[in-house]
Protein backbone atom coordinates (compact mmCIF):
# COMPACT_ATOMS: atom_id res chain seq x y z
CA UNK A 1 0.00 0.00 0.00
CA UNK A 2 1.33 3.48 -0.66
CA UNK A 3 2.44 6.08 1.65
CA UNK A 4 0.23 8.02 3.86
CA UNK A 5 2.26 11.40 4.75
CA UNK A 6 1.30 12.94 8.01
CA UNK A 7 0.83 16.91 7.52
CA UNK A 8 2.01 19.71 10.31
CA UNK A 9 -1.33 20.53 10.20
CA UNK A 10 -2.87 17.28 11.54
CA UNK A 11 -4.07 16.32 8.26
CA UNK A 12 -2.10 13.17 5.90
CA UNK A 13 -1.60 13.62 2.43
CA UNK A 14 -1.45 9.68 -0.18
CA UNK A 15 0.02 10.88 -3.59
CA UNK A 16 -0.67 9.50 -6.69
CA UNK A 17 -0.45 9.67 -10.48
CA UNK A 18 -3.35 9.91 -12.48
CA UNK A 19 -3.79 11.25 -16.01
CA UNK A 20 -1.84 12.76 -18.11
CA UNK A 21 1.00 16.12 -17.30
CA UNK A 22 -0.03 19.22 -20.10
CA UNK A 23 3.65 20.40 -19.90
CA UNK A 24 5.38 17.52 -19.44
CA UNK A 25 3.42 15.19 -21.08
CA UNK A 26 4.02 12.22 -18.13
CA UNK A 27 1.75 10.94 -15.52
CA UNK A 28 0.77 13.56 -13.83
CA UNK A 29 1.83 13.85 -9.97
CA UNK A 30 -1.92 14.42 -7.68
CA UNK A 31 -2.59 14.00 -3.94
CA UNK A 32 -5.74 13.61 -1.50
CA UNK A 33 -5.19 14.92 2.24
CA UNK A 34 -7.56 13.70 4.87
CA UNK A 35 -8.42 14.47 8.26
CA UNK A 36 -7.89 11.23 10.11
CA UNK A 37 -5.22 8.39 9.31
CA UNK A 38 -7.61 5.76 8.81
CA UNK A 39 -9.76 7.90 5.49
CA UNK A 40 -6.04 8.01 4.08
CA UNK A 41 -5.09 4.87 4.81
CA UNK A 42 -8.60 3.73 2.64
CA UNK A 43 -8.20 5.92 0.36
CA UNK A 44 -4.54 4.00 -0.22
CA UNK A 45 -5.88 0.67 -0.31
CA UNK A 46 -8.37 1.47 -2.61
CA UNK A 47 -5.85 2.82 -5.16
CA UNK A 48 -4.26 -0.17 -5.45
CA UNK A 49 -6.93 -2.26 -5.43
CA UNK A 50 -9.49 -0.62 -7.77
CA UNK A 51 -7.10 2.10 -9.47
CA UNK A 52 -7.45 6.64 -9.20
CA UNK A 53 -10.84 7.12 -10.95
CA UNK A 54 -12.65 4.15 -9.47
CA UNK A 55 -11.30 5.01 -5.93
CA UNK A 56 -11.74 8.61 -6.33
CA UNK A 57 -15.73 7.67 -7.36
CA UNK A 58 -15.79 5.88 -4.39
CA UNK A 59 -14.76 8.28 -1.94
CA UNK A 60 -17.16 11.04 -3.30
CA UNK A 61 -20.19 8.42 -3.00
CA UNK A 62 -19.01 7.72 0.59
CA UNK A 63 -18.85 11.61 1.37
CA UNK A 64 -22.15 12.28 -0.32
CA UNK A 65 -23.71 9.10 1.72
CA UNK A 66 -22.40 10.68 5.26
CA UNK A 67 -24.75 13.93 4.34
CA UNK A 68 -27.75 11.93 4.30
CA UNK A 69 -29.46 11.41 6.91
CA UNK A 70 -30.82 8.38 8.49
CA UNK A 71 -34.12 7.65 8.63
CA UNK A 72 -34.33 8.05 12.49
CA UNK A 73 -33.59 11.82 12.07
CA UNK A 74 -36.30 12.11 8.77
CA UNK A 75 -39.00 10.79 11.46
CA UNK A 76 -37.49 12.91 14.25
CA UNK A 77 -37.62 16.37 11.95
CA UNK A 78 -41.10 15.04 10.33
CA UNK A 79 -42.40 14.97 13.84
CA UNK A 80 -40.76 18.16 15.39
CA UNK A 81 -42.47 20.26 12.43
CA UNK A 82 -46.36 18.40 12.24
CA UNK A 83 -48.79 21.17 12.84
CA UNK A 84 -52.07 21.03 14.40
CA UNK A 85 -51.21 18.70 17.35
CA UNK A 86 -50.62 19.30 20.61
CA UNK A 87 -47.40 18.26 22.16
CA UNK A 88 -48.80 14.98 24.44
CA UNK A 89 -49.53 13.88 20.58
CA UNK A 90 -45.89 15.11 19.68
CA UNK A 91 -44.57 12.49 22.01
CA UNK A 92 -47.03 9.97 21.65
CA UNK A 93 -45.61 9.85 17.98
CA UNK A 94 -41.61 9.93 18.90
CA UNK A 95 -42.42 7.00 21.65
CA UNK A 96 -44.49 5.06 18.71
CA UNK A 97 -41.38 5.57 16.24
CA UNK A 98 -38.80 4.10 19.08
CA UNK A 99 -40.49 0.95 19.54
CA UNK A 100 -41.80 0.43 16.53
CA UNK A 101 -39.79 1.41 12.66
CA UNK A 102 -37.31 2.82 14.45
CA UNK A 103 -34.94 0.00 16.06
CA UNK A 104 -36.01 -1.86 12.68
CA UNK A 105 -35.38 0.65 10.05
CA UNK A 106 -34.53 3.83 11.70
CA UNK A 107 -30.76 3.16 11.09
CA UNK A 108 -30.75 3.22 7.25
CA UNK A 109 -29.94 6.21 4.73
CA UNK A 110 -33.23 7.96 3.90
CA UNK A 111 -31.92 7.63 0.19
CA UNK A 112 -31.67 3.62 0.63
CA UNK A 113 -35.25 2.99 2.19
CA UNK A 114 -37.11 0.46 0.36
CA UNK A 115 -39.78 -1.15 0.29
CA UNK A 116 -38.32 -4.62 0.95
CA UNK A 117 -37.22 -3.24 3.77
CA UNK A 118 -40.06 -1.70 4.85
CA UNK A 119 -42.56 -5.36 4.36
CA UNK A 120 -39.70 -6.88 6.26
CA UNK A 121 -40.31 -4.74 9.15
CA UNK A 122 -44.31 -4.39 8.72
CA UNK A 123 -43.67 -8.22 9.48
CA UNK A 124 -42.05 -8.47 12.62
CA UNK A 125 -44.23 -5.71 13.94
CA UNK A 126 -47.24 -7.71 12.75
CA UNK A 127 -46.38 -10.65 15.33
CA UNK A 128 -46.12 -7.88 17.67
CA UNK A 129 -49.05 -5.76 17.30
CA UNK A 130 -52.57 -6.49 16.41
CA UNK A 131 -53.86 -4.96 13.35
CA UNK A 132 -55.33 -2.08 14.56
CA UNK A 133 -52.00 -0.80 15.81
CA UNK A 134 -50.54 -1.94 12.94
CA UNK A 135 -52.35 0.63 10.79
CA UNK A 136 -51.27 3.64 13.29
CA UNK A 137 -47.76 2.70 13.01
CA UNK A 138 -48.17 2.67 9.11
CA UNK A 139 -49.91 5.98 9.13
CA UNK A 140 -46.86 7.25 10.74
CA UNK A 141 -44.38 5.70 8.93
CA UNK A 142 -46.10 6.99 5.65
CA UNK A 143 -45.94 10.58 6.98
CA UNK A 144 -42.04 10.25 7.17
CA UNK A 145 -41.55 8.86 3.92
CA UNK A 146 -43.49 11.52 2.43
CA UNK A 147 -41.29 14.07 4.05
CA UNK A 148 -38.29 11.75 2.64
CA UNK A 149 -40.14 12.23 -0.98
CA UNK A 150 -40.01 16.08 -0.30
CA UNK A 151 -36.72 16.60 0.76
CA UNK A 152 -35.84 14.27 -2.52
CA UNK A 153 -34.01 11.62 -0.72
CA UNK A 154 -36.89 9.16 -2.46
CA UNK A 155 -37.96 9.26 -5.09
CA UNK A 156 -41.51 7.63 -4.25
CA UNK A 157 -43.53 6.88 -1.07
CA UNK A 158 -42.32 3.00 -0.45
CA UNK A 159 -45.51 2.39 1.76
CA UNK A 160 -48.06 3.33 -0.62
CA UNK A 161 -50.36 0.12 -1.55
CA UNK A 162 -48.51 -1.86 1.25
CA UNK A 163 -50.97 -4.05 2.56
CA UNK A 164 -51.00 -4.95 6.36
CA UNK A 165 -51.76 -8.42 7.83
CA UNK A 166 -55.64 -9.20 8.42
CA UNK A 167 -56.41 -9.07 12.44
CA UNK A 168 -56.11 -11.98 14.50
CA UNK A 169 -59.38 -12.93 15.86
CA UNK A 170 -57.22 -12.88 19.60
CA UNK A 171 -56.71 -9.37 18.87
CA UNK A 172 -60.33 -8.28 17.72
CA UNK A 173 -61.71 -6.40 20.59
CA UNK A 174 -65.68 -6.74 19.86
CA UNK A 175 -68.22 -4.10 20.93
CA UNK A 176 -70.39 -5.82 24.23
CA UNK A 177 -73.82 -4.40 23.44
CA UNK A 178 -76.21 -4.03 26.47
CA UNK A 179 -79.32 -4.65 26.65
CA UNK A 180 -81.78 -2.26 28.25
CA UNK A 181 -82.28 -4.98 30.97
CA UNK A 182 -78.64 -5.25 31.91
CA UNK A 183 -77.76 -1.63 31.59
CA UNK A 184 -80.87 -1.07 34.09
CA UNK A 185 -80.25 -4.08 36.68
CA UNK A 186 -76.48 -2.14 36.15
CA UNK A 187 -77.49 1.22 37.13
CA UNK A 188 -79.54 -0.19 40.11
CA UNK A 189 -75.72 -1.15 41.25
CA UNK A 190 -74.20 2.27 40.69
CA UNK A 191 -73.98 5.04 43.71
CA UNK A 192 -76.93 7.21 43.29
CA UNK A 193 -73.87 10.19 43.22
CA UNK A 194 -73.10 8.59 39.66
CA UNK A 195 -76.07 7.85 38.16
CA UNK A 196 -76.81 10.38 36.23
CA UNK A 197 -73.31 10.10 34.93
CA UNK A 198 -73.60 7.14 33.83
CA UNK A 199 -77.77 7.99 32.57
CA UNK A 200 -75.82 10.75 30.43
CA UNK A 201 -72.76 8.74 29.13
CA UNK A 202 -75.40 6.08 27.89
CA UNK A 203 -78.47 8.75 26.85
CA UNK A 204 -76.08 10.55 24.38
CA UNK A 205 -73.04 8.39 23.53
CA UNK A 206 -70.82 10.87 24.86
CA UNK A 207 -66.84 10.41 24.96
CA UNK A 208 -65.73 9.83 28.55
CA UNK A 209 -63.49 12.92 28.00
CA UNK A 210 -65.97 15.01 26.49
CA UNK A 211 -68.40 14.05 29.79
CA UNK A 212 -66.37 14.90 32.26
CA UNK A 213 -65.26 18.31 31.03
CA UNK A 214 -68.62 19.90 30.39
CA UNK A 215 -69.41 23.05 32.57
CA UNK A 216 -72.88 23.82 33.84
CA UNK A 217 -73.33 26.21 31.04
CA UNK A 218 -72.94 23.70 28.62
CA UNK A 219 -76.59 22.49 29.42
CA UNK A 220 -78.96 24.73 27.03
CA UNK A 221 -82.00 22.46 27.59
CA UNK A 222 -83.18 20.76 26.26
CA UNK A 223 -79.83 19.81 24.86
CA UNK A 224 -76.13 19.81 25.92
CA UNK A 225 -73.26 21.46 24.09
CA UNK A 226 -69.47 19.42 24.07
CA UNK A 227 -66.74 21.53 22.78
CA UNK A 228 -64.36 20.38 25.01
CA UNK A 229 -62.56 17.24 26.02
CA UNK A 230 -60.06 15.68 28.68
CA UNK A 231 -57.13 14.62 27.24
CA UNK A 232 -54.27 12.57 29.02
CA UNK A 233 -50.87 13.58 27.98
CA UNK A 234 -47.67 10.92 28.18
CA UNK A 235 -46.54 12.71 31.03
CA UNK A 236 -50.36 12.11 33.20
CA UNK A 237 -51.16 15.30 33.17
CA UNK A 238 -54.65 16.16 32.74
CA UNK A 239 -56.21 18.92 30.51
CA UNK A 240 -58.88 20.34 28.94
CA UNK A 241 -58.41 20.58 24.92
CA UNK A 242 -60.81 20.53 22.24
CA UNK A 243 -62.41 17.54 21.12
CA UNK A 244 -61.19 14.31 19.19
CA UNK A 245 -62.59 15.20 15.87
CA UNK A 246 -64.29 18.89 14.28
CA UNK A 247 -67.36 17.34 13.86
CA UNK A 248 -67.14 16.39 17.75
CA UNK A 249 -68.21 19.89 18.33
CA UNK A 250 -72.17 19.27 18.84
CA UNK A 251 -75.14 19.63 20.23
CA UNK A 252 -76.97 17.16 21.12
CA UNK A 253 -80.66 16.67 22.62
CA UNK A 254 -81.01 15.34 25.60
CA UNK A 255 -83.61 12.43 26.90
CA UNK A 256 -86.16 13.59 29.10
CA UNK A 257 -84.71 11.78 32.30
CA UNK A 258 -80.92 12.92 31.68
CA UNK A 259 -82.98 16.49 30.98
CA UNK A 260 -84.52 15.93 34.57
CA UNK A 261 -80.77 15.03 36.48
CA UNK A 262 -78.78 17.76 34.74
CA UNK A 263 -81.56 20.43 35.78
CA UNK A 264 -81.21 19.38 39.11
CA UNK A 265 -77.24 19.41 38.71
CA UNK A 266 -76.89 22.72 37.41
CA UNK A 267 -79.38 24.22 39.44
CA UNK A 268 -77.90 27.18 41.29
CA UNK A 269 -74.41 26.54 40.08
CA UNK A 270 -71.56 29.11 38.54
CA UNK A 271 -71.69 28.54 34.69
CA UNK A 272 -67.94 27.56 34.69
CA UNK A 273 -68.23 24.68 37.01
CA UNK A 274 -67.72 21.86 35.75
CA UNK A 275 -71.36 19.78 35.34
CA UNK A 276 -70.22 15.85 36.77
CA UNK A 277 -68.09 15.46 39.90
CA UNK A 278 -67.04 13.43 42.81
CA UNK A 279 -68.58 12.83 45.60
CA UNK A 280 -66.51 15.49 47.11
CA UNK A 281 -66.26 17.65 44.56
CA UNK A 282 -63.92 17.66 41.83
CA UNK A 283 -63.34 16.28 38.65
CA UNK A 284 -64.07 12.32 38.12
CA UNK A 285 -61.01 10.69 37.68
CA UNK A 286 -61.20 7.26 35.38
CA UNK A 287 -59.03 4.71 37.04
CA UNK A 288 -61.24 5.73 40.61
CA UNK A 289 -64.49 5.77 38.84
CA UNK A 290 -63.51 2.20 37.03
CA UNK A 291 -62.54 0.64 40.22
CA UNK A 292 -64.67 1.71 42.51
CA UNK A 293 -68.19 2.33 40.79
CA UNK A 294 -68.14 0.64 37.36
CA UNK A 295 -67.16 -3.03 37.87
CA UNK A 296 -68.63 -3.69 41.00
CA UNK A 297 -71.94 -3.11 39.14
CA UNK A 298 -71.27 -4.99 35.83
CA UNK A 299 -69.20 -7.44 37.27
CA UNK A 300 -71.74 -10.07 36.68
CA UNK A 301 -71.83 -9.67 33.33
CA UNK A 302 -70.18 -11.59 30.77
CA UNK A 303 -68.32 -10.43 28.54
CA UNK A 304 -68.14 -7.71 31.06
CA UNK A 305 -68.64 -3.97 29.29
CA UNK A 306 -66.04 -1.36 29.28
CA UNK A 307 -67.03 2.15 30.13
CA UNK A 308 -67.02 2.81 26.59
CA UNK A 309 -69.44 0.39 25.24
CA UNK A 310 -71.90 2.69 26.65
CA UNK A 311 -71.68 4.92 23.93
CA UNK A 312 -71.59 1.73 21.48
CA UNK A 313 -74.72 0.98 23.10
CA UNK A 314 -76.05 4.06 22.76
CA UNK A 315 -75.32 4.28 18.95
CA UNK A 316 -76.98 0.11 18.86
CA UNK A 317 -79.78 1.05 20.89
CA UNK A 318 -80.77 4.06 18.11
CA UNK A 319 -80.18 2.31 15.09
CA UNK A 320 -82.37 -0.68 16.23
CA UNK A 321 -84.97 1.96 16.86
CA UNK A 322 -85.27 3.20 12.88
CA UNK A 323 -82.98 6.05 13.84
CA UNK A 324 -81.28 7.26 10.51
CA UNK A 325 -77.49 6.49 10.41
CA UNK A 326 -76.82 10.66 9.98
CA UNK A 327 -78.24 11.52 13.05
CA UNK A 328 -76.24 8.92 14.63
CA UNK A 329 -73.36 10.24 12.93
CA UNK A 330 -74.28 13.80 14.13
CA UNK A 331 -74.57 12.38 17.65
CA UNK A 332 -71.81 11.00 18.31
CA UNK A 333 -69.64 13.42 16.71
CA UNK A 334 -68.18 10.96 13.92
CA UNK A 335 -65.93 12.93 11.57
CA UNK A 336 -67.51 10.82 8.61
CA UNK A 337 -70.56 9.39 8.75
CA UNK A 338 -68.60 5.59 6.85
CA UNK A 339 -67.32 5.37 10.35
CA UNK A 340 -70.72 5.06 11.60
CA UNK A 341 -72.18 2.68 9.24
CA UNK A 342 -68.53 0.76 9.20
CA UNK A 343 -68.65 0.15 13.50
CA UNK A 344 -72.11 -0.05 13.59
CA UNK A 345 -73.44 -1.51 10.18
CA UNK A 346 -74.59 -4.83 11.88
CA UNK A 347 -77.17 -2.84 13.66
CA UNK A 348 -79.32 -1.19 11.17
CA UNK A 349 -83.03 -2.78 11.62
CA UNK A 350 -84.74 -4.80 8.86
CA UNK A 351 -81.29 -4.37 6.46
CA UNK A 352 -80.79 -8.50 6.15
CA UNK A 353 -84.77 -8.99 6.05
CA UNK A 354 -85.29 -6.21 3.29
CA UNK A 355 -82.13 -8.22 1.61
CA UNK A 356 -83.96 -11.38 1.64
CA UNK A 357 -87.01 -9.61 0.37
CA UNK A 358 -85.15 -8.55 -2.77
CA UNK A 359 -84.22 -12.29 -3.40
CA UNK A 360 -87.82 -13.51 -2.55
CA UNK A 361 -88.74 -11.02 -5.61
CA UNK A 362 -86.17 -12.43 -7.77
CA UNK A 363 -87.20 -16.23 -7.17
CA UNK A 364 -91.28 -15.33 -7.04
CA UNK A 365 -90.66 -14.20 -10.96
CA UNK A 366 -88.74 -17.89 -11.50
CA UNK A 367 -90.71 -20.86 -12.15
CA UNK A 368 -90.20 -23.71 -9.45
CA UNK A 369 -88.96 -26.42 -10.76
CA UNK A 370 -91.16 -29.47 -9.87
CA UNK A 371 -89.77 -32.46 -7.83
Amino acid sequence: MRAVEPLDSGRYKVRYRYGVSARTGRPAQKSQTFGTRKEAQRFAQLLDVIGPQRALDQMFEESQLEEIPALDQVAADHIDLLTGVEEGTRLNYRRLWARTWGPLIGGLPATQVTRDDIARATNVLADRYSAKSLKNQRGLLAGVCDRAVDLRYLPSNPTKRLRLPRSKEEDREDMRILTPAEFAGALDLIRPHYRPFVRFLAGTGARWGEAVALEVRDVTMPNIRIRRGLKWSPDNNRRIGPTKTRRGNRTVTLPREVQADLEALAADRPGDALLFVAPRGGPIKHRTFWSDIWLPAVKHLSPRPRIHDLRHSHAAWLLAAGTPPHIVQARLGHESIKTTVDVYGGFLPDAQVAAAAAADAVFGSVPRELD
